[in-house]
């Protein structure tokens, strides 16, 4: 009698699982694809930031060309330039610096990854230890599985604080380069309807 009511509750059990088991892994699909969209749109950012930077060194090389009647409004631009150029530097480091602790990010969930994977090995074969009656065996890698807890446990703490702060400098990073992008268009902005102003 209470073989049969607790094979439905160890069915339900399992339901449950494996329901909680797909919406983990569901949830760490969804993590991964938003890390590659982010780490993909700095990478688009460092690559605009290098020609625009590329840009303003030409303009900058086409106005110390001009002539030396124009010297007091080319030196006006230049200072422009270089004050755009230097955003676009900042930005250019700061996205690359993003996408550099993205990687680190990425090794720290791998690790984390393997540790579980190997963690469950030794669960698996404690458990078939048990079912074959090896309780010698059963008991030593029940003390492994003890051992091993601990320093997982020990190294899933050291892992997330890492994790977290290498993601508080991966959003520090990002907000200053898409600030230093933004401004220094900004300024490109200023300079034209300045150069417009002055030249109408």
């Amino acid at each position: 009698m209470t073989n049969e009511k607790n094979n439905p509750l160890r069915a339900r059990s399992g339901q449950l699982m494996a329901s909680a088991t797909e919406a983990r892994e569901k949830s760490a699909e969804e993590h991964r694809r938003s890390l590659e969209v982010r780490a993909d749109f700095f990478e688009k950012l460092s690559a605009l930031d290098a020609g625009s930077i590329a840009v303003a060194v030409s303009v900058g090389i086409a106005l110390l060309g001009k002539s030396d009647h124009l010297i007091g409004s080319v030196h006006s631009n230049l200072s422009w330039l270089a004050v755009i150029a230097s955003l676009l530097w900042i930005s250019l480091i700061c996205a690359i610096g993003h996408n550099f602790t993205f990687v680190k990010i990425a090794r720290l969930d791998a690790e984390q990854a393997h540790a579980a994977a190997r963690f469950a090995v030794v669960l698996s074969a404690e458990a078939s230890a048990r079912a074959e009656a090896a309780l010698q065996n059963a008991d030593l890698l029940g003390n492994h599985i003890i051992d091993t807890l601990q320093t997982r446990v020990s190294d899933d703490v050291m892992t997330a604080t890492r994790r977290s702060r290498s993601e508080k400098r991966v959003n520090l990073l990002g907000k200053i380069a898409v600030a230093s992008f933004l401004s220094a268009y900004t300024v490109v902005f200023v300079s034209v309807i300045r150069l417009w102003w002055f030249t109408r």
